[in-house]
C-alpha cells in the first residue's frame, strides 16, 4: 500500500483537535447498514462565542494517507488539495463545536452541499444550547479510496477519503439528557471531496462501515 503525507507543504502547520459529530447525520452507504438519514437544512445564526469557550485547543496529528491507487502527477495534486479541505473541515468543526461560533463563518471554505448543511445544523444546536458536545474525534487512519472525473468531464472532480475514528471518544447530547457512549466503537467514515470552482470542499459525509 502506498503512503503519502496528508499535510501538503503549502498547508499551514497549525493542527487542532478534530471534533466531529456528523455520524448522527450522515447517510449510511457501507455494507453494514444502508438506511439513509436525511441531512438537515437549517442555517446558522450569527452568534457570538460562548463566554466559557477556551482560546487554546489541544493539537492532534492527522496521519499520513495511505492508498492502493497508482496515482499520477495530476492525481497526486488533486489528493493534496482534497486533504487540505479535509483537514480544514475537521479543524473548523472543532472550533465551532467547542463554543467558538465565529468559526462557522469558515465552513463554506471547506464544505458544500449536504456536508455543509449538516455541520451548520449541528453547530447551531450547540450554539443555541440545544445540544452539548464533549470529547474529541481523532482520525486514526486516512485512506485515499478513489479519484474520479479529473479530465474531460462535465462532472465535478472528486476524491473519496476514508478515515477511521473511534466513536466512543465523543458525545453529542440533547439538552436535558445525560451523555451516553456511542456503542459503535471504531467506524470508517467516507468524505466525498469535490472541486468547486478551483477549490476542494467536502460535499458528502457518510458512514462507510461499522468497523475499521
Amino acid at each position: 500500500m502506498r503512503t503519502g503525507s496528508s499535510r501538503p507543504c503549502r498547508r499551514p502547520a497549525q493542527l487542532i483537535v478534530a471534533i466531529f459529530s456528523a455520524l448522527s447525520l450522515v447517510s449510511v452507504v457501507g455494507c453494514a447498514d444502508t438506511s439513509p438519514v436525511a441531512a438537515p437544512t437549517s442555517t446558522l445564526p450569527a452568534n457570538e462565542p460562548d463566554a466559557d469557550s477556551t482560546d487554546d485547543t489541544a493539537e492532534v496529528a492527522i496521519p499520513d494517507y495511505e492508498t492502493d491507487l497508482d496515482l499520477n502527477k495530476e492525481e497526486k495534486k488533486a489528493v493534496e488539495g482534497a486533504l487540505v479541505a479535509f483537514e480544514g473541515f475537521i479543524q473548523t468543526i472543532n472550533e465551532a463545536y467547542s463554543g467558538k461560533t465565529k468559526a462557522t463563518s469558515e465552513f463554506p471554505q471547506f464544505a458544500s452541499g449536504d456536508a455543509l448543511k449538516s455541520i451548520q445544523a449541528e453547530a447551531k444546536s450547540v450554539a443555541s444550547d440545544k445540544a452539548t458536545f464533549e470529547g474529541q474525534v481523532v482520525p486514526l487512519k486516512v485512506e485515499v479510496f478513489d479519484i474520479t472525473e479529473l479530465e474531460d468531464s462535465a462532472e465535478a472532480a472528486s476524491v473519496l477519503v476514508n478515515f477511521c475514528v473511534d466513536t466512543t471518544k465523543w458525545t453529542m447530547t440533547p439538552a436535558g439528557q445525560s451523555p451516553t457512549s456511542n456503542p459503535d466503537g471504531k467506524v470508517t467514515m467516507q468524505h466525498t471531496i469535490q472541486q468547486d470552482d478551483g477549490s476542494w470542499k467536502v460535499d458528502q459525509q457518510t458512514l462507510w462501515e461499522r468497523r475499521c
